[in-house]
């Protein structure tokens, strides 16, 4: 939890530095290069595009990943290195890595680079750090102190304890470096040998313990995790995980544990997360993964008003809502039925099945325009009719990404905001009910309905103050041209728009 909350921090930190930069008092220029959020979807569109691809996914509900990665490089006989930017991997016993700076360092690949279609490298230049090499290179006679190192500098298991005082008590020369560590760590070759940390694992049974555990996490030594065991529930959602039907956080929340997605939103003091605004629907979600006696979630994560809030979400009590066990993947249209009631919860009426009118696919988008439009309409965001439109014009266009990549437009805090408040709906109807309901076959994935160059340059051609603003950064021949293909796409669609803004604002069909 330690790890998490100075993770949760950070992250709050750099959604204030880059909705800055939206605002406009500060450049992009100016931000470090480690400051950034990722997109609310990046994950779904990875794992999909390596499904697609044939590639191999292991999906787990317990234990650490940075053990199981080091356990399965000792384990694959054609397993050579470990592609990632944890140190971590310096530490494990046998250990090689690559992280991202040393990856295809002559560009191979042509990443970034304007062509049409991807080309196969001739070559792939990568650096590689193997644990024996930094080990030579602290002038450790043993691979155990570079376990020790990183106790006492501090790992994910006893950094709490280090950093909050402890490290700052031992004899270290001069100021604290990796190298003024491995010297200490020479010189007194264990923690124990050391009398301050000696007494203070005698005193502090928490201290012993993530010490210890230190020691046979990184020597792959460490016992396996069992699953929480809570009935039948657990059980079955284990097997579905395991089998990559199941997103894992379904396991968390049947553990009575969500952590907000954090996602780029417009942090100003008291204005609405999107998080916080969707535990409605989550709460539905809660009834199907909790057993019958349970109906409780803790969730943590930001509030309008907090950079840390903890916060109970009952689950609905709903007896249209499928328990775990009785849904059934070959039950298409029960799941679709219950996909349905789930996503009309806000609905003032009862309304006909989206699906019914256009199909799975274009009735799945239609689900969660309405959605948001019901959730932000004289609401949270507020959203404007406008906007709206804009909205709309995004998920129904099939459009060239890199025409709009081209235009250099400043997003703006609310725009950045309703583009990732859609995603995050998009994210609870297609990774949760989706894949609980086993549907997400037929559902559009993220790269189909959505584009942040594309999303940036409607939503700043939507109203008379975003188009104003934009005007000051690109030409009136090319915002002209933008409209041109948002007004042609909400006319071509308009019929359904028509529908999906129905009982909420008049929309002219004659568009």
């Amino acid at each position: 939890m330690e790890t998490w909350m100075k993770r949760h921090h950070r992250d709050v930190d750099n959604l204030n530095e880059v909705i800055n930069v939206c605002r406009g008092s500060k450049e992009m220029a100016d931000l470090e290069e480690d400051v950034f959020i990722r997109p609310v979807c990046l994950e779904i569109q990875i794992i999909e595009t390596l499904v697609s691809c044939g590639c191999e996914l292991i999906q787990s509900v317990t234990g650490e990943a940075d053990f199981m990665i080091a356990k399965a490089l000792h384990e694959r006989n054609k397993a050579f290195a470990i592609w990632s930017n944890d140190s971590d991997f310096c530490i494990f016993d046998k250990c090689r890595f690559i992280p991202n700076d040393l990856f295809d360092m002559c560009n191979g690949l042509q990443m970034g680079l304007p062509i049409e279609v991807p080309v196969k490298p001739e070559s792939l230049w990568c650096g590689i750090i193997s644990n024996e090499r930094v080990k030579n290179m602290l002038m450790f006679q043993s691979r155990h102190l570079l376990v020790e190192l990183s106790i006492i500098a501090g790992n994910d298991f006893t950094s709490q304890f280090v950093t909050n005082g402890l490290n700052g008590q031992i004899d270290i020369r001069g100021r604290k470096s990796i190298e003024t560590f491995a010297e200490w760590v020479n010189h007194y070759k264990s923690i124990e040998n050391h009398p301050l940390l000696f007494t203070e694992m005698k005193r502090n049974a928490a201290f012993a313990r993530a010490v210890k555990h230190s020691r046979l996490f990184y020597c792959l030594q460490s016992c396996p995790e069992t699953v929480v065991e809570k009935g039948y529930f657990s059980k079955l959602l284990a097997e579905k995980i395991a089998a990559l039907k199941y997103p894992s956080h379904l396991m968390a929340m049947h553990n009575n544990f969500y952590w907000h997605r954090m996602l780029q939103e417009d942090t100003t003091y008291g204005q609405p997360c999107v998080e916080v605004a969707l535990a409605e629907l989550r709460a539905h979600i809660y009834r199907v993964v909790l057993t019958r006696r349970e109906n409780r979630v803790d969730e943590y994560g930001r509030s309008p008003w907090e950079p840390f809030h903890i916060a109970g979400v009952l689950a609905i009590d709903d007896p249209e809502i499928p328990p775990l066990h009785k849904i059934q993947e070959d039950k298409i249209f029960w799941n679709l039925n219950s996909f349905h009631h789930i996503m009309s919860h806000q609905e003032p009426v009862v309304r006909n099945k989206w699906f019914d009118r256009y199909g799975r696919k274009n009735g799945f988008i239609v689900y969660c325009l309405r959605y948001f439009l019901l959730l932000n309409w004289r609401r949270n965001l507020f959203i404007q009719q406008q906007e709206f439109l804009a909205l709309c014009a995004l998920v129904f266009v099939r459009a060239r990404e890199e025409h709009y990549q081209q235009i250099q437009l400043r997003p703006t805090p609310r725009g950045v905001s309703i583009g990732n408040w859609f995603l995050d709906v998009y994210r609870h109807a297609y990774h949760f009910l989706g894949k609980l309901f086993f549907l997400t076959h037929e559902f559009p994935s993220p790269e189909e309905i959505y584009s942040g160059a594309v999303w940036t340059c409607f939503y700043m051609c939507s109203k008379d103050d975003t188009y104003y603003a934009a005007s000051r950064q690109t030409t009136q021949e090319v915002l002209s041209w933008i409209q041109d293909q948002m007004n042609a796409v909400i006319s071509d669609k308009r019929h359904v728009i028509k529908h999906i803004t129905e009982g909420v604002f008049e929309f002219n069909d004659r568009f």
